[in-house]
């Protein structure tokens, strides 16, 4: 009698849980005042977004330099990307955005993945490690530059006056020489961004089940075995995610740039997003900026595609 009343008041419990746990129907009614409270929000977001955006666009075509009238001078054409594919300074960028993305995203990749699994244990002393790897992404980019400003100087830097003096090695200008600004610059974003890598790494490591490696120690699978057969097939969606993550941010790099060279010496160490910034916001020619700013999409674009197909190819041959 007892285990009867048992068995039904538990029922009675879990009919009601499976009532609370249906889903919500919403009425038409309730739909329409859903709508009329997002609406107001979607609009300002879509404002705020699209407005610029084909303000840009309109700007793209017009011969508007600020300094000289306070609106668009009339419509140029292609006049703006034009002048772009033939200006110098905007050739150069192109070439210093390749060379800063090739340089910096497969060290970054690197060093942060070993960093990853060399600080994949539980003691305190790798906790504590992890913590303070995640500082230099979290320091303001201003006291970066700043930072690295007095460490690469000449004369008094710590680089060139105790670590290359203590190895017998005469220290670069390295913020006067062109080839060492650039090398800087690289440095920098190393320095800085690795630490992303090691948090996404890190994350994916723990994911990673370890019923399938103590399967594969049982059958004799050495360190490296597991590593190339095992961990590296899945982890290779968080090492995609963490390319093209990293190869846009490469592409927008500008604070390491703005606080320690200001794209000297000449224009060596000016990228895109510099180029632009100097265009539109030193030069006033808001046209010109314009232009730059959707070919600049573009490029950005076309990797998206390409690295998302490749993410694409990566999930069906892991799946």
């Amino acid at each position: 009698m007892r285990s009867s009343q048992i068995s039904r008041e538990s029922g009675n419990r879990l009919n009601k849980k499976d009532k609370m746990l249906k889903p919500l129907h919403w009425s038409r009614h309730d739909r329409k005042w859903v709508n009329l409270f997002l609406f107001p929000a979607l609009f300002f977001v879509l404002f705020i977004q699209a407005g610029p955006l084909f303000y840009s666009i309109y700007l793209s075509f017009q011969d508007w330099i600020l300094l000289s009238s306070g609106s668009p001078q009339g419509f140029v054409g292609l006049t703006n990307f034009k002048n772009a594919t033939s200006d110098p300074v905007f050739i150069q960028s192109l070439k210093f955005t390749g060379f800063l993305t090739i340089t910096t995203v497969p060290f970054q990749l690197l060093l942060g993945t070993l960093l990853a699994f060399l600080a994949s244990g539980q003691s305190r002393f790798l906790q504590m490690s992890r913590a303070l790897l995640v500082l230099p992404m979290v320091v303001a980019p201003v006291a970066i530059g700043t930072l690295w400003r007095l460490m690469f100087n000449d004369t008094a830097g710590p680089i060139n006056n105790h670590f290359l003096n203590f190895l017998n090695l005469s220290g670069p200008l390295w913020l006067g020489d062109p080839f060492w600004a650039k090398i800087a610059i690289v440095i920098i974003e190393i320095w800085q961004w690795t630490p992303f890598v090691f948090i996404v790494i890190s994350s994916a490591i723990t994911m990673v089940p370890q019923e399938i490696l103590q399967a594969a120690q049982v059958d004799g699978a050495s360190r490296l075995q597991i590593f190339y057969k095992i961990e590296l097939p899945l982890l290779a969606p968080a090492f995609l995610l963490v390319i093209m993550f990293r190869t846009l941010e490469s592409l927008l790099t500008l604070d390491s740039i703005l606080s320690l060279t200001h794209g000297g010496p000449g224009s060596s160490t000016v990228n895109m997003t510099y180029a632009i910034y100097n265009k539109g916001l030193r030069e006033f020619d808001l046209g010109a900026a314009s232009a730059q700013s959707w070919m600049f999409m573009l490029v950005a674009t076309v990797l998206i595609f390409v690295i998302f197909k490749l993410t694409i190819k990566s999930e069906k041959k892991t799946l």
